[in-house]
């Protein structure tokens, strides 16, 4: 394993949103490893993101993961997340938007038959939307004054592949994934 010197991100501070499972966990994991001090963030189970937390720090030798239950789909846990990250390390330079909602939500065979648009619960389409596309949006909105402040930061967004986005039977998931992206692009970014 190389310094986190070598990674120009020691010292720095991050959060990463659904950061107890997947992709989430391994981008914790990694971030800490590089000396990147996290808040790591879950929606629904506190559990999740203090067992990495834990793993960190056995990994580290200190406790650069920070575990908050915060859900992306509202505005005062997004708000409480940033005021963690400046509370805790005195700054915020990385906001990772990893949490997100999948089609499991909408059918547990959406692998081998593609779902129909119109069957969907509207109350599960808003729940992927909400989190997929808006969670981003409030988790930046909120998370940017901080940087302005220190002159810099970093926002990456987490999304999916194209054909992903374009698969049969994938909505809201797919739809929710390619918002995220032409927003990307709307702000002068390029494609996670």
């Amino acid at each position: 394993m190389s310094a986190p010197e070598e990674h120009g991100l020691a010292d720095q501070v991050a959060i990463v949103t659904g950061g107890g499972c997947g992709l989430g966990r391994a981008m914790t994991l990694g971030l800490a490893q590089a000396g990147v001090r996290v808040i790591a963030t879950a929606a629904r189970e506190l559990a999740e993101v203090e067992a990495v937390a834990q793993e960190a720090e056995r990994a580290c030798g200190d406790d650069r993961v920070r575990p908050l239950l915060a859900d992306v789909t509202r505005a005062a846990d997004c708000a409480a997340a940033v005021r963690e990250a400046v509370a805790r390390f005195g700054r915020l330079d990385i906001l990772v938007n990893n949490a997100g909602r999948g089609m499991k939500y909408v059918s547990d065979t959406f692998l081998t038959e593609p779902s129909r648009f119109w069957e969907v619960a509207p109350d599960t389409w808003r729940m992927v939307i909400d989190t997929n596309v808006n969670g981003p949006f409030l988790m930046a909105r909120t998370a940017v004054p901080a940087m302005l402040e220190r002159g810099s930061g970093r926002i990456i967004n987490v999304s999916m592949n194209r054909e992903t986005m374009r698969r049969r039977g994938f909505s809201p998931y797919g739809p929710s994934k390619a918002a995220l992206v032409v927003r990307n692009r709307d702000l002068g970014a390029g494609p996670c």
